[in-house]
């Protein structure tokens, strides 16, 4: 799968993340629910974005056939340590998941796992496959 991004600020700010995906064992992660500052999310507690960064990086991840969003809160210095990265749910939830990951869903040879948004105190449950 190709075309992580991040949210909240312009490619090459932060390392690129690790993929959302273990080839080993199909999981993919995404995360369980949408963050609640998340930049797609309409209430007030989304982070701000300067002028025209929420279009751009959707224009950005939807340009890609295979696109999709990692969580802003996976990766930087505020992530727990040992998070994996995961798919926005956000992004999902508006856009649906990248055609790669709905293809290997299809045949069977992947799974999603919901795992907790790493900012809540249910970060250490176990992550959630179907």
């Amino acid at each position: 799968m190709t075309g992580r991004r991040d949210l909240a600020v312009r490619p090459g700010a932060h390392p690129e993340p690790a993929g959302v995906a273990d080839l080993a064992t199909g999981e993919i992660r995404i995360l369980a629910r949408r963050c609640t500052t998340c930049v797609l999310n309409p209430a007030r507690t989304a982070i701000p974005l300067p002028p025209g960064r929420r279009a751009e990086f959707v224009r950005e991840a939807r340009d890609d056939e295979d696109g999709y969003v990692v969580c802003h809160q996976i990766f930087g210095e505020d992530a727990p340590a040992g998070t994996r990265a995961a798919m926005c749910r956000g992004y999902v939830n508006a856009y649906g998941l990248p055609p790669a990951v709905q293809d290997a869903l299809d045949l069977g040879i992947g799974h999603l796992v919901e795992v907790p948004d790493p900012g809540t105190a249910d970060a250490g449950d176990r992550p959630t496959a179907r």
